[in-house]
């Protein structure tokens, strides 16, 4: 592979070029075929919004580098330029952990696999280019307020029930150890490539609760699996319900905020919360009754 010259008016010219699905992120994706500028049949241009600092452009970069160190099987990264704010990284197709389902691939092999990577995420404690404040109770909180807001559409704090029930969802969450989270790691965030899994949308790893990652990809509202699977997965992992809960009030609550292409994902987000409230002590009746309505919530 070639690097592109300084000056190059076009580093990232090709043949061809396809923009990929994208998450809840404002970066986009774009595959390019037969780069000009580079020795490569194919790659995956991460492009920043106009307007990001380059600073920025360069900690989402070094952060895939030092997972990578790690063994994360992130994907490499081929070339950036932070000023023009775009990434140059491996392109891992087009298959997830929840595409691989769907056509079929068995399931225990494939969650085996993911929960292996978790502790070489975790072994890292922290990053340099984690975001601040890392899973602490001021972005648990945070988090869940934007869960009350756009979810529960309140006009404004939540009444005294609700928000007992909230902070003691918080403190349950913190009382257990601490780690390096991926703080996304779901069946659309690992890529099926090569006959392994790989990871994406790694940046923002920080630290938090340890039951995080591992509740994220057990109670995923993304694939549909048997309830007893969930839990198996996320077998005594500590302070398993309320970490799960808080990440799947969390996930409500982005989906209510990006819209109608995301609300199909808020019913079956909260009818795992209910699930998991029930085994929760002491018990969070308000939070469940809040979260009825959405359990029954249609698209």
């Amino acid at each position: 592979m070639q690097p592109a010259r300084a000056a190059d008016k076009k580093p990232l010219a090709c043949d061809e070029s396809r923009w990929l699905p994208g998450e809840a992120s404002a970066r986009r994706y774009v595959r390019l075929v037969r780069l000009h500028h580079f020795d490569l049949p194919v790659a995956v241009a991460m492009l920043f919004p106009r307007g990001t600092p380059p600073a920025e452009v360069a900690r989402v970069e070094r952060s895939t580098r030092l997972l990578a160190v790690a063994g994360v099987p992130v994907p490499a990264i081929y070339a950036s330029d932070a000023e023009r704010g775009w990434i140059l990284q491996e392109d891992l197709g087009d298959v997830s952990l929840a595409g691989a389902l769907a056509a079929g691939e068995p399931a225990g092999p494939l969650y085996a696999e993911a929960l292996a990577i978790l502790p070489r995420v975790a072994a890292l404690s922290a990053l340099e280019t984690s975001p601040r404040p890392p899973l602490d109770a001021e972005r648990l909180r945070r988090e869940l307020e934007l869960f009350t807001s756009s979810a529960l559409a309140l006009d404004g704090a939540p009444g005294p029930g609700l928000r007992a029930d909230l902070e003691l969802l918080v403190q349950a969450c913190l009382a257990g150890p601490r780690v390096l989270c991926h703080r996304d790691f779901h069946a659309r965030n690992l890529m099926w490539h090569g006959g392994r899994l790989r990871v994406i949308d790694h940046q923002d790893a920080l630290a938090g609760p340890a039951a995080y990652d591992t509740v994220s990809l057990a109670y995923d509202p993304y694939v549909t699996l048997p309830d007893a699977l969930r839990d198996g997965l996320a077998d005594g992992v500590p302070q398993r319900v309320p970490v799960a809960v808080q990440r799947l009030c969390k996930a409500i609550g982005t989906y209510a905020t990006k819209g109608d292409a995301w609300r199909r994902w808020i019913a079956p987000a909260a009818r795992q919360a209910r699930r998991l409230l029930a085994e929760q002590r002491p018990a969070l009746r308000v939070l469940d009754a809040a979260l009825a309505p959405l359990a029954l919530e249609r698209p």
